[in-house]
């Protein structure tokens, strides 16, 4: 039975930093990058999964400190000219600052069972943008504690264990397939795609267009 909802943070309850990517973008572009602008946002990505999944245990590293490692492989790739720690602090700026999706607001509103957080994020930065959107979890728990990322099974273990929950007691809603989806179930956890971008879900994925298209489903789990 479930008795409450887990939800990622970014791309789910505040916007993901796609915006700030344009900007990243920007400033390749300007330093001389070899290679065309759709390809940035690609290499950002792929980049900082490779970083976030190889922090874990003694290797493991906060997201602000990933952020300029990142940027700087990124650099090197493209042969680009830019100032590593200075786009790493927009970064930071901006996940203190993500703006609240309109319908994560009426969720948390309408929702019937305790909601948590679970994030790929750092302690400071997620205390900051939920103070400033007025938002009160009954818990959150992050990367940071957890001291590995998603989809590693232990963020999800070490997380429910934090809420005083079983695996089987909590649905897990996200935005990204493999993290947030592919992570939890492979936890033990039902779990829900938020397929924000509609992408269209893998045949046998639960999946929901927005977060208040998950509230009737409550009632069938």
């Amino acid at each position: 039975m479930i008795k409450a909802v887990v939800l990622d943070f970014y791309g789910t309850v505040v916007h993901e930093s796609y915006a700030l990517l344009d900007a990243i973008s920007d400033a390749f572009l300007a330093g001389g990058a070899g290679c065309p602008r759709e390809k940035i946002p690609q290499m950002w990505w792929e980049e900082f999964r490779a970083a976030c999944d190889a922090a874990h245990g003694d290797a493991f590293r906060p997201q602000k400190q990933l952020y300029p490692v990142v940027l700087r492989k990124m650099a090197s790739r493209c042969g680009a000219r830019i100032d590593a720690d200075a786009l790493a602090a927009e970064v930071v700026r901006f996940s203190v600052s993500a703006p609240l999706f309109a319908d994560a607001e009426r969720f948390v509103r309408a929702c019937p069972l305790p909601w948590y957080v679970l994030s790929n994020i750092d302690n400071a930065e997620l205390s900051s943008v939920l103070s400033l959107h007025g938002l009160r979890p009954r818990g959150v728990f992050t990367s940071e504690d957890a001291r590995e990322y998603k989809p590693r099974r232990g963020v999800f273990a070490k997380g429910l264990a934090a809420f005083g929950l079983r695996a089987d007691e909590a649905l897990y809603v996200g935005d990204s397939y493999r993290n947030d989806y592919c992570g939890a179930r492979n936890a033990g956890m039902q779990a829900v795609w938020l397929d924000r971008l509609r992408e269209g879900a893998p045949e046998g994925t639960l999946s929901a267009p927005e977060l208040c298209a998950v509230l009737p489903l409550l009632k069938t789990l």
